[in-house]
C-alpha cells in the first residue's frame, strides 16, 4: 500500500482478542514515520480501544455511527459515545488509560460510569472495555510495564469473568483481602509495579446489610464458584452468616468451601427453602448469550426471603422476575456495581469521585431514566 498514490490509506482487520489490536498501534507509528496518512482499525468487539484511542495515535479518522442501531461495522460505536462519553476529542498521549479486562465485555456499562467520574473530576483520563480471550497475553505484552508493548500512561484496570484470579500470577502484590479472597478485581499500576486488590467483596456487603439487615446466622446460599462468589463467601464470613455453597461441580468447588469453611451442595435439583437468602453469583442471566437463562425457578425459590442477583445488565434478570414469581424480595446488583466502581476510582486517583454522577450515569445506561 506504501506504494499507492492515494492521500489516504485505510487497514480494517477483524479481531478476536484485546491484544491483535498492537498490530494496529504498530501500523500507525509506522505510518508517521514513513509520513504517510493512514486510517487503521481493529473490528468487533476487542477491536473497540482502536476506535478510541487511534486518532491521538496518529489515525486520520475514526468512525461512529448516528446511532447504535446504525452500525456499519461490528464494534463501531456511536458518535455520541464517542464524544460524549469517551471525551474522543480530549484523549491525547498523555491521557491516564483505566480499562475493564473480561469476555464479553460489550453488555458493561462500566465505561459509562467511570468516564463520568472522570469527567466530572477534570481529569485527563478515560476508562476503555477490552474484550480479552488470552488474559496471559494481554497482562504481558500491554499491561505490565517491564515487558508491554504500547507506551501509554495506564493506571490501572478492572478485571471481570472470566479472569479475576488468572490475572493473580500477573500482580507484583495483593492487598490482604485480594490475598484472602483469591479473587482480583481491581489492578492499580504504580511506581512500575501492579497492584491486585477486590473492591467486590465491600460493596456486595455494604449492598446486601442495607437490604436485609445484620448478617449475623443469616442462612445464605450462594451460586456459582467464580471470582465473584468468593468475594461473596468473604464478605459473608466476615458478617457471621450461615453460608452453604452450591455449584454444578462439587468437586471442583470442594477448596472453595473449605476456604471459606461453609457447607457444599449439588446444585442438580436443589430447592432453597431453608434459606433467608439467596445469591446468584454466575453470570447466568448476562445481557447477550446468557439473558435468557437463570440458575433457578420459581419453584426451587419458594420460602427464600430475599433474592440477589449479582447482575446487573439488564435490570431485569429471568432470575429476577422467577424470584418475584416465588413471592421472594428482590435485589439486583446495580448498588454493588456502582460501590465497587467507586472504591475502584479511589486506589486508581487518590480522589473521592462523585458517586452521585456515577450511579446517574449508570441509571442512564441501563435506561432508568
Amino acid at each position: 500500500m506504501k506504494t499507492a498514490s492515494a492521500g489516504i490509506l485505510k487497514i480494517a482487520i477483524q479481531i478476536k482478542d484485546a491484544v491483535d489490536c498492537l498490530a494496529i498501534f504498530k501500523l500507525l507509528e509506522r505510518a508517521q514515520r514513513d509520513g504517510r496518512t493512514l486510517i487503521a482499525i481493529a473490528m468487533g468487539s476487542a477491536g473497540v480501544m482502536t476506535r478510541i484511542l487511534g486518532p491521538s495515535r496518529g489515525s486520520f479518522l475514526t468512525y461512529g455511527s448516528l446511532d447504535h442501531e446504525m452500525r456499519t461495522a461490528p464494534g463501531q460505536l456511536s458518535a455520541h459515545a464517542l464524544r460524549e462519553v469517551y471525551r474522543l476529542d480530549q484523549i491525547d498521549l498523555q491521557t491516564e488509560i483505566m480499562g475493564l479486562i473480561g469476555k464479553p465485555v460489550s453488555h458493561s456499562i462500566s465505561p459509562y460510569v467511570h468516564n463520568a467520574a472522570f469527567a466530572k473530576a477534570g481529569r485527563n483520563a478515560v476508562f476503555i472495555p477490552f474484550e480479552v480471550d488470552d488474559v496471559d497475553e494481554f497482562m504481558r505484552r500491554m499491561v505490565h510495564p517491564r515487558s508491554r508493548e504500547i507506551n501509554w500512561n495506564a493506571r490501572g484496570f478492572s478485571v471481570t469473568a472470566p479472569h479475576k484470579a488468572a490475572v493473580i500470577k500477573h500482580l507484583d502484590g495483593l492487598d490482604p483481602a485480594a490475598k484472602e479472597i483469591g479473587a482480583v478485581n481491581t489492578i492499580v499500576i504504580k511506581d512500575g509495579a501492579l497492584r491486585g486488590y477486590n473492591t467486590d467483596a465491600l460493596a456486595f456487603f455494604e449492598s446486601l446489610k442495607a437490604k436485609a439487615g445484620q448478617l449475623k446466622d443469616v442462612r445464605c446460599a450462594v451460586i456459582g464458584a467464580g471470582g465473584a462468589a468468593r468475594a461473596v463467601l468473604w464478605a459473608l464470613n466476615r458478617g457471621g452468616a450461615s453460608i452453604c455453597l452450591f455449584a454444578r461441580d462439587g468437586i471442583k468447588a470442594k477448596p472453595l468451601a473449605d476456604q471459606f469453611h461453609c457447607k457444599i451442595r449439588d446444585f442438580a435439583h436443589a430447592d432453597f427453602k431453608d434459606f433467608d437468602v439467596l445469591i446468584n453469583a454466575t453470570p447466568l442471566g448476562t445481557r447477550g448469550e446468557l439473558e435468557t437463562e437463570t440458575p433457578v425457578k420459581a419453584e426451587q425459590l419458594r420460602g427464600v426471603r430475599l433474592a440477589y442477583d449479582l447482575v446487573y445488565n439488564p435490570l431485569e434478570t429471568r432470575f429476577l422476575r422467577e424470584a418475584r414469581i416465588a413471592g421472594c424480595e428482590t435485589l439486583g446488583g446495580l448498588d454493588m456495581l456502582v460501590g465497587q466502581a467507586i472504591e475502584q476510582f479511589k486506589l486508581w486517583t487518590d480522589q473521592q469521585p462523585d458517586g452521585g454522577i456515577m450511579r446517574d450515569a449508570a441509571e442512564r445506561a441501563l435506561g432508568m431514566k
